[in-house]
């Protein structure tokens, strides 16, 4: 099961999935919008989801299919 954590102050980066631990953080300073935001604790929950289908993917794979799942409704209209 994966756990959440929200730091206000952080890293540039908007959010990590760290596999190991099944553990995701969320920096909130980052994000300009509450949008934003969920759309970062989504692409966060698709890592843990990429990882609990048992595929084996480089990291720019699985960035480049999870940007297109986000985008989807996009690339489908």
């Amino acid at each position: 099961m994966v756990t959440s954590d929200f730091r206000v102050f952080g890293q540039v980066d908007r959010g990590n999935y760290f596999p190991e631990t099944d553990r995701i953080i969320v920096f909130l300073s980052p994000h300009e919008t509450l949008d934003d935001l969920l759309s970062t604790i989504n692409h966060e929950y698709l890592h843990y989801c990429i990882n609990e289908s048992g595929e084996i993917m480089d990291d720019d794979q699985e960035e480049r299919i999870i940007y297109i799942m986000s985008w989807a409704d996009e690339y489908l209209a």
